[in-house]
């Protein structure tokens, strides 16, 4: 099993708890925030869209791999 960052999860878990209480919401765009939050920037859109693709199917989703441009903490 591939560990993670947790801060990479937690945004995810996130924009899991948003696309369960609202339907409306850009869960790319919100994802995107929620990374930001974490002060982590990315700009693998592909990344992102499979994420959110995982999140519409899985509300318990957990994160498969990390952005391509990413530098986890441990390694800042």
């Amino acid at each position: 099993m591939a560990t993670h960052d947790a801060d990479l999860q937690a945004a995810v878990d996130a924009t899991s708890v948003a696309h369960d209480t609202d339907a409306d919401v850009d869960l790319v765009q919100y994802l995107r925030e929620q990374l930001a939050e974490r002060e982590i920037e990315t700009s693998d859109e592909a990344w992102l869209q499979r994420t959110v693709e995982g999140i519409k199917a899985d509300r318990n989703y957990m994160i498969e791999s990390e952005p391509e441009d990413y530098t986890p903490v441990r390694d800042r």
